[in-house]
C-alpha cells in the first residue's frame, strides 16, 4: 500500500501546480459523486419509498374510519329493522295485504291475485313473497296502496313494481309488486 501511494505522490511532483490542482478537482468529484451513488442515492430513494408508504396508510386509515362510521349507520339501520320484525310472529301476508288495499280506496275486483312467490333462503330472518296484481286502479290508488305498505306496523319491503297503461291515453293502470315480509327466526 506504501508503494502504490509512494507512486502516487511521485506522480503528482511531476505534474505542474495546475495539474495537481486538476487532478484534486478531480478526486473531489469522484469521491463526492461516489458517496452520493453509494449513501446518499439509496437513503433518498429509500426516504421517498417510504413517504410513498405513509400516504397510502393515510387513505387507508382515512378509509378504515369511513368504514367505520358506515358500519355504526348501518348498524343502527339494522337495529332499528329489527325492531320491527318481532320474534316467532307469523305474518299473514295475504290478509294484510287485502286489508290494506281496502283501505288504500281498491275495490275487492281490482284485486286480479295474490300469488306466494318462493322466498329468499336466509336463515335467520325467513321471509314470505308474495306477488300482487291489481287492474284498473288509478295512479292515486296505487299511491296510497303503496303508502299504507310503507307505513304497516310490519316491516315489508315493495321488491318491484311494475306500472302499465291501457291504452295510451288512459288513466287507469294495471300494476303488479311484490311485497316481502320478514320473521325472526
Amino acid at each position: 500500500m506504501n508503494e502504490v501511494l509512494e507512486q502516487l505522490r511521485t506522480a503528482l511532483r511531476a505534474r505542474t501546480p495546475r495539474e495537481r490542482w486538476l487532478a484534486v478537482v478531480a478526486l473531489c468529484i469522484g469521491a463526492f459523486l461516489g458517496v452520493r451513488g453509494i449513501w446518499i442515492e439509496p437513503a433518498h430513494a429509500n426516504s421517498r419509498r417510504i413517504e410513498l408508504q405513509i400516504e397510502t396508510q393515510k387513505t387507508q386509515v382515512l378509509r378504515a374510519i369511513q368504514l367505520a362510521g358506515d358500519m355504526r349507520r348501518l348498524q343502527a339501520a339494522l337495529t332499528q329493522v329489527e325492531a320491527l320484525i318481532i320474534p316467532g310472529q307469523k305474518t299473514d301476508l295475504f290478509t294484510l295485504l287485502e286489508s290494506l288495499a281496502t283501505q288504500a280506496g281498491l275495490t275487492p275486483n281490482q284485486i286480479d291475485s295474490v300469488k306466494p312467490q318462493p322466498p329468499s333462503s336466509n336463515a335467520r330472518y325467513p321471509e314470505t313473497r308474495v306477488e300482487v296484481r291489481l287492474k284498473g286502479t288509478t295512479l292515486e290508488q296505487v299511491v296510497r296502496l303503496l303508502h299504507k305498505i310503507e307505513s304497516a306496523r310490519l316491516h315489508l319491503i315493495v321488491r318491484s313494481l311494475r306500472i302499465t297503461t291501457r291504452g295510451k291515453k288512459s288513466q287507469v293502470l294495471d300494476v303488479s309488486f311484490s311485497v316481502s315480509s320478514f320473521e325472526r327466526a
